[in-house]
């Protein structure tokens, strides 16, 4: 019955609010949306760069400072006559800097496994899009409901989604029953 019903992106656009304003020099961006929009949203797709740029951030100021650190050891143990051996010269310096780019280093391999992972979920995240936009909520039941039948309680909407979007890209031809 399609007498209480209205598209899911309807909903969630209609009880969204933006805002943005000024304060301080700055401009300040705030949604406010109901619990409801809440529930039938999907979330935002963000690409995790946090810690890629951190990386190269912590390698790029630890690299160059311990290549710095090496010379000046070096120079020092060249025009003096210094009993340490030479390899000492060349470790101290570099196990100083460690910590800064030997982070750097873990920092980028974390971040770039982060963003494949990203990246592999896009085809996902398309397909959860395309199903999304063709739920329909049922105010009197509280239910959401897709073109094929599967149909769920608000809450488990975004569940009920990314299930179906899964379904369709693996290519499983039995429509899911809640």
């Amino acid at each position: 019955m399609t007498d209480q019903t209205q598209p899911v992106p309807g909903i969630v656009s209609s009880q969204t609010a933006y805002a943005s304003a000024y304060s301080r020099g700055y401009r300040a961006y705030g949604t406010s949306s109901s619990a409801l929009a809440q529930m039938l949203s999907l979330p935002a797709a963000r690409p995790p760069r946090g810690l890629v740029t951190a990386g190269w951030i912590l390698t790029l100021l630890g690299v160059p400072l311990a290549a710095l650190f090496v010379l000046v050891s070096l120079s020092a143990h060249h025009s003096s006559s210094h009993p340490a051996p030479m390899w000492a010269s060349v470790m101290a310096p570099l196990l100083m800097t460690l910590p800064l780019w030997l982070s750097g280093l873990i920092c980028r391999g974390i971040g770039y496994v982060r963003m494949s992972a990203f990246r592999r979920g896009a085809p996902l995240r398309e397909k959860a899009w395309q199903v999304w936009s063709t739920a329909r909520y049922c105010f009197r039941d509280h239910v959401v409901f897709l073109p094929h039948g599967a149909h769920a309680p608000a809450q488990f909407a975004r569940s009920l989604i990314f299930d179906t979007a899964q379904h369709a890209l693996t290519g499983s031809h039995t429509p899911i029953r809640s």
